[in-house]
């Protein structure tokens, strides 16, 4: 059986369905079958050791799929970004408007986001647009975060990553998920807090955790919270 072979299938209460692939993998680090379903991936993994046969790993994961099924009911239901879409972003809800023959690019008006050009490239159009807003509001609050505790950062970027929402580097560079646009303000910059604070530590001690709560506007514990029960959901915009 070769990756992707393998497959699940989410039913949807509208009638739709999604398929999860399945990905199978040996390795030489794995000392026995493992079955991790990454959800923000939309994707489930099963990594076994060389010395154990592909039929066996398949096996596995035949006796788990009812396991697996309920992890699968976690993964949230997708949303496009196309035209007639609503999305939320930055806590202000937008209707996307298609206007092909506009020599605008991607702009907001009244409530929609509208783009222009073919339709084609809506989605990719729509997406730079986030990720520039994102860089901006970023940047901005970075720098107000950074000023109270009296640090500089090299530089700020926008990823798509999906095993944490920022990063700081030892050389100042800081990274943030674009899809934080997604979430509320206070979400957003519980983040960029937390980031910041690694300008001064870079480890989770209890100094840090002091200074994330000295400079974060908002509860901290509320913002874990949210992330915790929603930030999969962040995922579903596609």
């Amino acid at each position: 059986m070769k990756a992707y072979e393998y497959s699940f299938v989410i039913k949807r209460g509208d009638g739709t369905s999604e398929i999860i692939p399945v990905e199978f993998e040996r390795s030489i680090k794995s000392k026995s079958i493992k079955i991790t379903p990454q959800l923000t991936k939309k994707i489930i993994k099963v990594t076994y050791p060389v010395y154990v046969l592909h039929s066996r790993a398949v096996d596995f994961l035949e006796k788990q799929k009812n396991w697996v099924a309920r992890q699968l009911e976690k993964v949230p239901e997708k949303i496009e970004i196309a035209d007639g879409s609503k999305i939320t972003f930055l806590e202000q809800e937008y209707k996307i408007s298609h206007i092909p023959n506009a020599r605008r690019g991607v702009w907001i008006e009244d409530g929609y986001i509208f783009v222009s050009g073919e339709k084609e490239f809506l989605n990719r159009r729509v997406k730079d647009f986030f990720k520039s807003e994102m860089k901006k509001y970023f940047t901005a609050k970075t720098h107000f975060y950074a000023k109270k505790i009296g640090k500089k950062f090299e530089k700020v970027s926008v990823k798509d990553t999906v095993s944490r929402w920022g990063s700081c580097a030892s050389n100042g560079n800081i990274s943030y998920s674009w899809r934080l646009g997604f979430a509320p303000i206070f979400v957003i910059n519980y983040i960029v807090a937390h980031e910041v604070a690694h300008l001064e530590e870079l480890n989770h001690s209890y100094k840090f955790w002091r200074i994330v709560k000295n400079i974060y506007e908002g509860d901290v514990n509320e913002a874990q919270r949210w992330l915790s029960r929603n930030g999969l959901s962040l995922y579903s915009i596609d």
